[in-house]
This record gives structure tokens, sequence and C-alpha cells, in this order.
């Protein structure tokens, strides 16, 4: 008598960091979960490039995790690159994920409660609002307008 041949086990699969990420925000692990994801982005990075789609999701999702972690700076400042870099690499001013990263920028930088770093910021989406207005009138206005008081509040 001969005993079945087994195949090996499958090597486990990793868990989805996606979920490992959602977790640390839940519990409020802001640190942690922006680590995790600052890994994928670099490792992204490192295999395709950074205008690739591949590090451009990572960089999307750090800018998501500076909000839910409360810092609209920082989200800001991560949507500015990723608009920045998706333009650089050549895609359209239109093209629907340039427009989203200029909104969540606009957005977040609605949200900056220090004026200094408002008006730091301001310029630069002001910049890009000029090449992406985006689909809603008057968002470079908006930001122009903005960006006015600030400056007169100075």
């Amino acid at each position: 008598f001969t005993a079945p041949l087994t195949a090996p086990l499958p090597a486990p699969r990793p868990e989805d960091p996606h979920a490992v990420i959602s977790a640390a925000v839940r519990a409020g692990r802001h640190a942690e979960a922006d680590g995790i994801a600052a890994r994928y982005e670099a490792e992204a990075v490192r295999g395709y490039g950074a205008a690739s789609e591949q590090a451009l999701h990572w960089s999307e999702v750090r800018a998501d995790l500076a909000m839910f972690a409360g810092d609209p700076v920082g989200s800001c400042r991560a949507w500015l690159t990723v608009a920045e870099t998706r333009l650089s690499a050549g895609q359209a001013v239109d093209a629907p994920a340039v427009e989203a990263a200029v909104d969540r920028a606009h957005h977040q930088w609605t949200r900056i409660k220090d004026t200094a770093r408002a008006r730091e910021l301001g310029p630069a989406l002001a910049e890009l609002r000029l090449r992406v207005p985006g689909r809603r009138r008057g968002a470079l206005e908006n930001v122009q307008r903005q960006l006015g008081r600030l400056q007169a509040a100075q």
C-alpha cells in the first residue's frame, strides 16, 4: 500500500494591507497605518517608478490617511504631489485622477486652520487650479479669493 501523495500547502497569502491599514485607522493608530502604506509606496516606487499607478495608489492612500489623522496640511501636500506627479507623467489636465487629486487638495486646503500653512500651500494650489480648473465652476476663483484674504491678514 502506498500512502497518497499530498501536495504541499500553498504559502499563506499575506493579509490585505488595506484591511490592516483600515484596522489601524479605526483603532486610532494613524502613524502605524501611514507607516504600512509608506512601506508599500516605497516598494511600488522601487519596482515600478514614482509615476506608476502602483506607487500613486499608495501616495493617494497616504493622502487619505493624513486626512483621517486630522492633518489637512499633510493631506493637502500629498494630494498636490499626486496631482503634480500625474501631470508630469503626461496625464491630461482633465483626466479624472488628476482632477480628483486637485479637488482633494483643494478640499483639504480649505480645512487648514493654521493661516501660515494655508498661505504656504495656497500658491501651489492656485497654480494647479490654473492648469486643472476641474468640473466645479469657480474653483480657481475660490482659491484666489481665499488666498487673497490670507495674504491680507498677514
